[in-house]
């Protein structure tokens, strides 16, 4: 049996509270509660006593939680797989070559300024990218769109604590060349994150 339009408002309405903060994910839970109680209302059963045995089962805050998380591990999958495009990693060697070639002009100071500016060059441009996307389009309650931002922001923030010359000494290679694996490395999660972010924004604009 399908639902009436005030059904479905009444749906709304009962998951519009501040547990469900994402609009994406409410959307999500209000499609879920109608399949489920359309299928029980051909047995016979009122909509209203349906509606709130869903409720009382539903932990919001739990099943936000999951969702989120589910979200986050997807967009950690979409950088890397964006990271794998031929096109992609022909744009960033072109990029790690002129960003590199700058960068290291800092190396005849030392190695260590070199790459101090590198990675304070690359945290802003990781800042900008992803405020500016989450602040212009005004969907910072969009699930989707948070976790592709918060994903690139996590990623290049580890980056730089595991990116240490220092730490990679072992491996045998100069200070110039950790830097230009530094600055490939950073340009390529930019590149890849900001494709994946700018895809998730149009999708969910056209939502």
């Amino acid at each position: 049996m399908i639902l009436s339009p005030s059904q479905i408002t009444q749906i709304q309405s009962s998951l519009s509270n501040g547990k469900i903060y994402y609009e994406d994910i409410r959307a999500e839970l209000v499609d879920h509660f109608a399949s489920e109680i359309e299928g029980k209302l051909a047995q016979g059963r009122s909509f209203d006593s349906l509606l709130q045995e869903k409720l009382r089962s539903l932990e919001k805050s739990k099943y936000q939680r999951s969702l989120l998380l589910q979200t986050h591990v997807g967009m950690l999958k979409a950088i890397f797989n964006k990271m794998l495009s031929f096109w992609l990693l022909f744009k960033v060697v072109i990029m790690t070559c002129l960003i590199g070639f700058w960068i290291n002009v800092f190396s005849h100071t030392t190695p260590d300024f070199a790459e101090m500016v590198l990675k304070i060059s690359f945290i802003i441009a990781f800042s900008s990218v992803a405020l500016l996307g989450l602040i212009r389009t005004r969907l910072l309650k969009n699930s989707q769109i948070v976790a592709a931002g918060n994903t690139l922001f996590m990623i290049a923030i580890l980056s730089q604590f595991v990116l240490q010359l220092d730490w990679l000494q072992w491996t045998g290679h100069t200070d110039q060349t950790l830097l230009y694996a530094f600055t490939f490395w950073f340009c390529l999660l930019l590149v890849a994150g900001f494709r994946v972010l700018s895809s998730t924004v149009k999708r969910a604009q056209l939502a």
